[in-house]
């Protein structure tokens, strides 16, 4: 009889795994910290946003350039920083 080898060769799928004490920590501060900016100092929320989504896409490419991901995604992620935002 020919042994099993269906343990070797079943995929594990990765479950997505929930924000940690740290990073849950940090996404408040971001959130408070654009709230702050759009109420207590008055700036208009889309600039808040375009602020905080200019912040995210720069975090990216740096963690992007720092694991060493493939120079598609790096490019991408360059491009999307760099690409100005539409006239409002």
């Amino acid at each position: 009889m020919a042994a099993s080898s269906a343990s070797c060769v079943q995929g594990t799928h990765a479950l997505p795994q929930r924000l940690n004490g740290p990073e849950a920590i940090v996404v408040i501060v971001i959130v408070t910290l654009a709230s702050v900016l759009a109420v207590v100092y008055g700036l208009p929320v889309l600039d808040v946003l375009q602020l905080v989504v200019g912040a995210g896409l720069i975090a990216v490419l740096v963690v992007a350039l720092a694991t060493g991901a493939p120079a598609r995604a790096v490019r991408t992620a360059l491009s999307a920083v760099l690409t100005p935002a539409p006239a409002a």
